[in-house]
């Protein structure tokens, strides 16, 4: 993987399961760590989702392939979060490539 690419910063964000005083459970994502990547534009929708719009993009993350990453866990870039849809690690170019959507709250 050549270094030149990783031009931008992410932030990778972990599930944590919390139980509230009623007994329920709540999952939340605190920052686990910060690194850098390769971000590629894959895709856009517009989207109306009950009676709101919402603009659904697609990205590709590439990062190094020590970097520490799983499924269940967030990437936050440009103020947006990201859920991780999949993980292809590569051995041979020394690299992970993530593919990811964008997250509606």
């Amino acid at each position: 993987m050549k270094a030149g690419k990783l031009r931008d910063t992410i932030e990778i964000f972990k599930p944590v399961v919390n139980t509230t005083e009623y007994g329920d459970s709540v999952t939340s994502y605190e920052f686990h760590y910060k690194t850098r990547a390769e971000v590629i534009y894959n895709s856009g929708t517009k989207t109306n989702e009950n009676n709101e719009v919402f603009y659904s993009t697609s990205r590709t993350f590439r990062v190094r392939y020590y970097v520490d990453v799983t499924e269940p866990m967030r990437i936050k870039f440009q103020d947006k979060y990201y859920q991780i849809i999949s993980i292809e690690p590569n051995k041979y170019y020394n690299n992970k490539t993530i593919i990811t959507e964008l997250v509606n709250e």
